[in-house]
């Protein structure tokens, strides 16, 4: 019993970290000998609770403490509540639509209702969004806490700025100027080009006026209208301001 505690104690300092932990810090956060915690930790990499960045030798929750996690959430009857408000969306756009939730790693899709055919688009679940670039990911950046999310923030922009990426925001000010037409709408969209994905994500808020979570619709370009007068851009607002009220309700 002993030995499950202090791996619970360890779990839970990577969990609240800010991101990726040194395991000096990680000794630091829980007052343990730095051998002993790299003993332990050796054990959770074992069990895939933990993981290590082999470049940065840095420490984050693993791939069973992500599935473990995604489960927990999928339970919850916030996202029962969202998944029936998926099937709604799927069958008035004929596209695929998802649930996201912030995770260790950014916005995770834990929910997902598949469209139907031959076209439709789909990721798996446990998709980790980029923030800079697709509608999820936007919607987080403009309406979630700005402290949470920098560690992965500035690692994306720098990675933007590496790769080239087309049509990504390289720094914060581009970033930002993208964010305020995200704030004044109400929801982000993304259009790739010929054979890419377009994309319209709308936040669900709790009665703190938190992000709570994400709702997303996603399709082939030129199968999805995402302009500001389309009906899919409609529904999506209405169903996340319905869900919104319907979880304040359910408190």
């Amino acid at each position: 019993m002993n030995s499950v505690e202090v791996a619970g104690i360890l779990l839970r300092a990577i969990s609240e970290a800010a991101g990726p932990a040194r395991l000096a810090d990680i000794a630091r956060a829980t007052g343990m000998p730095t051998a002993k915690a790299h003993r332990y930790i050796v054990s959770l990499i074992r069990a895939g609770l933990v993981e290590r960045d082999p470049n940065s030798g840095h420490y984050d929750l693993g791939p069973l403490s992500l599935r473990a996690g995604i489960v927990a959430l999928g339970r919850s009857d916030a996202l029962k509540r969202a998944e029936r408000v998926l099937h709604t969306i799927v069958e008035r756009t004929g596209e695929t639509a998802a649930a996201a939730v912030w995770g260790s790693h950014g916005p995770t899709l834990v929910r997902l209702v598949e469209a139907r055919h031959e076209f439709a688009t789909s990721v798996p679940l446990g998709h980790v969004c980029a923030l800079t670039f697709s509608a999820v990911g936007l919607v987080y950046c403009a309406f979630s806490d700005a402290d949470q999310m920098a560690p992965i923030l500035l690692r994306e922009l720098a990675q933007n700025r590496t790769v080239g990426r087309l049509g990504a925001p390289t720094s914060k000010v581009e970033l930002e100027r993208r964010l305020v037409g995200v704030r004044s709408t109400g929801l982000a969209t993304v259009k790739e080009g010929n054979g890419g994905l377009s994309a319209v994500s709308a936040p669900v808020f709790d009665s703190n006026k938190r992000l709570r979570l994400a709702l997303t619709v996603f399709g082939r370009s030129g199968r999805l209208d995402i302009s500001q007068s389309s009906p899919v851009v409609a529904l999506i607002k209405e169903v996340a301001r319905s869900l919104g009220a319907e979880l304040h309700g359910a408190r």
